[in-house]
């Protein structure tokens, strides 16, 4: 995986520009900034001013302010929003409002992402890398009516760059990071990389009459691992100390895209592929004494992710005034692990097995909208479909999961959607909306959104929007099945789909006065979920799990945002207070012997969290300081208590998780007219590593003694080396 295996060639389809619409749509956007307009939940791309949603804005500056290289670089950084991190697999996912990435739906230009358990849901962040993107759009709350399955707490929409203004334009990055404070450029004479982190990315555009648009590009991230209290792949003594805290990993990402776009018409097909390879390290077996020598050795394993994402979307009138915005995708992604014995002393590989295929996914995707079927401003409809064919294999053994046998499962999911938008002159807008999804494995289900937006005055307005959402079981939790003497985890082939709602209320004030501007956000957020899934203990006194339908998880809050501008400064600062409650109902899960009901508590436990960004510009110098704060307060769980639990009888406590707090700051500097681009800067500068957690933080509410938690690998340094040619 040392050499570039992506792809760069010639892409022969025709492609759009997703974020403009029509020539008469983008003249009337021409007053607002780029990074002022949005297009997650709309009929066109509209101010987000007068979006009938709330919806956040991560920019293409707040990205470069950050040295950004994936988007969980930049996420943490925003309100009731959590990367959760796995040292031992590398992956980072999302956390919203306290429900996981299960719940929070990532999409690419408006289309779901495939992942190892599902589609556009649990994505692991760090293979969504960041040098192609414009801007990236958050919604929290419930999304069902537009985007169907798994978007209860909320969508993540990462809108790519598809422009070009000159006719050329070259872009190439190199960034060294240290990994906590560890790195070195080379070792063993230069033959391999030692530590840290080393990344590498070249984008190139090209514009071809007025028409088309070529761009192409690659990004290769190379993650050596983080040592911590460990001594490497090279270490042989027979103490437990050998491999890494955090796995290295590296990762290729590229992509190809044409677009093509005339006034009445618009075209944009893109190939992107992520190649991974992940490095996993065993203990040292005992030594085999071999013609008088001692041979070390050490059974080492490698997993392999290979995903590629075909997107083609289509944008067109229809009888001359419908406007019809189409979306195709095929997705495929294949994951396999490679296991062979390591001579440690003599650096060099014994034997190595084939590479071993143990899940796979292929994605048919289609989503369509029909709308301005009237020529009104006060009134518009819009109506829609959505199709999804999931093809999943996972052999007998599949990583964390196990199988009977091997999977072959394949589902289909099949909706029709509407809603409609109602102006009046008065500065009232309302959007009700419903869908209805049919599966070839599940029940119907419907959701329904009623969307509400008041101008109160010129720069004051209030919105208040209700929404429900559904989850599809995974493949895991529907088919798995480990059974073996320290453990068994069974699937639920009869698990039925979970049902949620939101509902919200925010208020929003903008102000101008000569160079000071000012902009208050202040919302509130209930969150509902039904027949939530959970991997259940059995039996309290035994490690035996099972997925079943039992929980009610419901989470509310405030959260207030406020952003200032004065000449060169700019000040983000803000707070949420969160609070989420969990409970089981013994009557949805005859199969326990233990009394769930016993001490669940289910009161509310709250999470308070503060974040702040202030960011100033030196024009003359062309150099921007940045920096970034967030708090995340205490935070608690009721979880199984061993000590007070029988085989009969399941006793919960209350299991604290400690506070934290988190610092970065850069430097960005631009030369040559920012042809070229310095950024230095540090991460996680309060050295934050791990935090005490009362809890086993997992599935099946079990939980011990408190224990040291990993977050992070400590305070990193980066620095970041961006050349920009255009002509």
């Amino acid at each position: 995986m040392k050499k570039f295996r992506g792809v760069l060639g010639l892409i022969l389809l025709s492609s759009h520009f997703l974020n403009a619409q029509v020539d008469e749509e983008l003249d009337s956007l021409e007053t607002v900034k780029l990074q002022d307009v949005v297009v997650t939940g709309q009929y066109s791309a509209q101010s987000v001013n007068k979006s009938l949603y709330q919806v956040e804005i991560i920019s293409a500056d707040d990205i470069k302010n950050q040295a950004g290289n994936t988007i969980a670089d930049v996420l943490n950084q925003n309100l009731n929003l959590k990367i959760d991190q796995n040292p031992g697999s590398g992956d980072s996912t999302i956390n919203l409002m306290g429900f996981s990435g299960d719940y929070v739906k990532v999409l690419i230009d408006n289309i779901p992402l495939v992942a190892d358990t599902g589609f556009g849901n649990n994505i692991d962040l760090t293979k969504i890398n960041l040098d192609n993107v414009e801007r990236i759009e958050i919604v929290k709350g419930a999304m069902g009516v537009d985007y169907g399955s798994n978007a209860l707490a909320g969508i993540i929409n990462i809108i790519t760059k598809k422009s070009a203004k000159t006719d050329w334009k070259i872009n190439f990055m190199v960034q060294e990071e240290t990994v906590g404070n560890e790195y070195d450029w080379y070792e063993d004479g230069g033959v391999t990389k030692g530590k840290g982190r080393h990344i590498q990315a070249l984008n190139i555009s090209k514009r071809l009459g007025t028409d088309w648009v070529i761009n192409a590009g690659f990004n290769r991230n190379d993650f050596q691992g983080f040592w911590g209290s460990l001594k490497g792949k090279k270490h042989f003594e027979q103490d437990f100390k050998r491999g890494y805290e955090w796995l290295p990993k590296e990762q290729w990402n590229s992509f190809a895209s044409i677009n093509y776009r005339t006034k009445n018409f618009s075209a944009f097909y893109k190939v992107t592929n992520l190649t991974e390879e992940i490095n996993f390290y065993n203990d040292v077996i005992i030594p085999v004494e071999t013609n008088g020598e001692r041979t070390f050795k050490a059974n080492d394993k490698d997993y392999f992710t290979n995903r590629w994402v075909h997107h083609l979307n289509l944008q067109t009138k229809l009888f001359d005034r419908v406007q019809y915005d189409g979306d195709f995708s095929f997705q495929t992604q294949e994951r396999k692990s490679q296991t062979y014995q390591y001579d440690i002393p003599a650096r060099a590989e014994i034997a190595r097995d084939e590479k071993k295929e143990f899940l796979s996914t292929k994605v048919y995707y289609s989503r369509g909208t029909f709308s301005k079927f009237l020529d009104r401003k006060f009134f518009d409809f819009q109506v829609g479909y959505e199709f999804e064919f999931n093809k999943g294999f996972a052999n007998e053994f599949a990583d964390s999961f196990e199988f009977s046998d091997n999977v072959d499962k394949e589902i289909g999911t099949y909706a029709g959607f509407a809603s409609a938008e109602f102006h009046t002159n008065f500065g009232f807008s309302v959007r009700p909306g419903f869908r209805v999804s049919f599966s070839n494995k599940f029940e119907n289900q419907y959701n329904y959104s009623v969307s509400m937006k008041y101008n109160l005055t010129d720069h004051s307005n209030i919105r208040a929007v209700i929404g429900t959402a559904n989850r599809y079981p995974s493949f895991s939790e529907l088919y798995s099945y480990q059974v073996d003497v320290n453990h068994s985890i069974l699937g639920d082939e009869n698990l039925v789909p979970e049902d949620g709602y939101s509902t919200s209320i925010q208020w929003n004030n903008r102000n101008k006065w000569d160079n000071f501007r000012m902009e208050n956000n202040i919302s509130t957020m209930y969150l509902h979920l039904e027949n939530k899934i959970e991997l259940i203990q059995l039996d309290p006194l035994r490690p035996d799990y099972l997925f079943k339908n039992i929980d009610k998880a419901v989470t509310w809050g405030i959260t207030t945002e406020h952003r200032f501008w004065y000449d060169n400064w700019n000040l983000n600062v803000g707070a949420s207070l969160f609070g989420d409650s969990r409970a089981i109902h013994s009557n949805n899960f005859k199969a326990a012997k233990a009394d769930l009901n016993s001490e669940n508590n289910d009161k509310f436990l709250y999470n308070f969290q503060v974040n702040a960004a202030l960011n100033y510009s030196i024009p003359s110098w062309a150099t921007t300081l940045s920096v970034y704060y967030k708090y995340t307060g205490k935070s608690s769980q009721y979880v199984i208590d061993l000590q007070n639990s029988t085989s009969n009888y399941t006793a919960y406590k209350l299991a604290k998780r400690d506070d934290y707090n988190m610092l970065n700051a850069a430097i960005r500097k631009g030369f040559y007219n920012n042809r070229f681009e310095v950024t230095l800067g540090a991460r996680n500068i309060l050295d934050v590593t791990s935090i005490t957690d009362e809890s086993l933080v997992g599935e099946g509410h079990t939980g011990s003694a408190g224990s040291d938690v990993q977050l992070f690998y400590g305070r990193s340094y980066f620095l970041k080396l961006v050349y920009n040619l255009e002509f």
